[in-house]
């Protein structure tokens, strides 16, 4: 009978990878107890990055706690890693292509000249862009684009087209032949389906700046994580206080900006039973602030 209830405990591990320190918390999937916790230092300059403290954090929680990798049955992960890369600006270049059929490309086109980006003092997301009509964009010219894109140093490529959000084959299109020529892609409709061609290439272009620094964090930590003999789904707490899997991660990584304090604040709402308060996190590169009002 010991046995079989040994062999029923489960439980979740949550993960945050912050600017300084990388912290693990482990709970009882039953009773939602906080069993076991650990942190160590952020291993930003490991050659393997931030993978080498996970890797040690989860293995030095489940052991102290008595628990088996295989005895986790849920994984979730929240980092201000997107966050401290628009603050520090520790970004790619963008390199946008502009696409509008002859009707819109006059008003279209300045609304997708996102210029240089001040992410903070002193700090810039630097910018390429080009334009097309619609209806000249045929494959030869939008590699011609893409490539004018990377000669200017370009890492990462946006295709945003006015009412992308209502036909998107036009983007897909520049994706496929980003991708071709080895670069990382961001389509406006990806991010949002609004309309509000500005706001949406403006967003588009921020997410592609962090795609080669969160692309590399998910792949190392996806990683570590199997390594640390885990084999549980790994789950990326998003801004809102949702989850997402590490491949929509890989897609839309600004979807994780602000994903520690939001899992702060869940787990202020869970196992402090805060109703109503203002929460504070003062971390080694960001300070944020969270506020519940009426249990929300």
């Amino acid at each position: 009978m010991r046995d079989e209830t040994v062999h029923k405990r489960a439980y979740r591990i949550g993960i945050d990878v912050g600017g300084t320190f990388t912290k693990a918390v482990l709970i009882d999937n039953a009773t939602r107890e906080v069993v076991g916790r650990y942190s160590v230092l952020t291993t930003h300059h490991h050659p393997r990055g931030v993978a080498a403290g996970v890797v040690e954090v989860f293995r030095e929680v489940l052991a102290r706690s008595g628990v088996a990798p295989g005895e986790v049955v849920f994984l979730a992960h929240s980092t201000t890693q997107a966050t401290n890369a628009l603050l520090e600006g520790d970004v790619a270049k963008v390199g946008i292509l502009g696409l509008a059929g002859k009707a819109a490309a006059k008003l279209a086109e300045p609304q997708v000249a996102i210029g240089d980006i001040e992410l903070a003092a002193g700090r810039w997301l630097q910018t390429a862009n080009r334009f097309l009509v619609a209806e000249d964009a045929d494959d030869a010219a939008l590699q011609d684009a893409v490539r004018a894109l990377a000669e200017a140093d370009a890492k990462v490529v946006v295709a945003s087209a006015a009412f992308g959000v209502d036909n998107t084959a036009t983007e897909e299109r520049v994706r496929d032949l980003a991708q071709d020529a080895g670069l990382l892609t961001t389509c406006g409709h990806e991010i949002t389906r609004l309309y509000g061609l500005t706001t949406r290439t403006r967003t588009a272009v921020l997410n592609a700046s962090i795609l080669p620094k969160m692309n590399a964090t998910a792949e190392m930590t996806e990683a570590s994580v199997r390594e640390a003999g885990i084999t549980a789904p790994l789950m990326i707490m998003r801004g809102d206080g949702g989850v997402m899997d590490i491949h929509e991660m890989r897609r839309r990584p600004a979807m994780t900006m602000l994903s520690g304090p939001a899992a702060s604040v869940a787990g202020a709402l869970m196992h402090l039973r805060v109703s109503d308060g203002i929460y504070f996190e003062v971390g080694g590169t960001s300070t944020n602030i969270g506020v519940i009002r009426s249990g929300r």
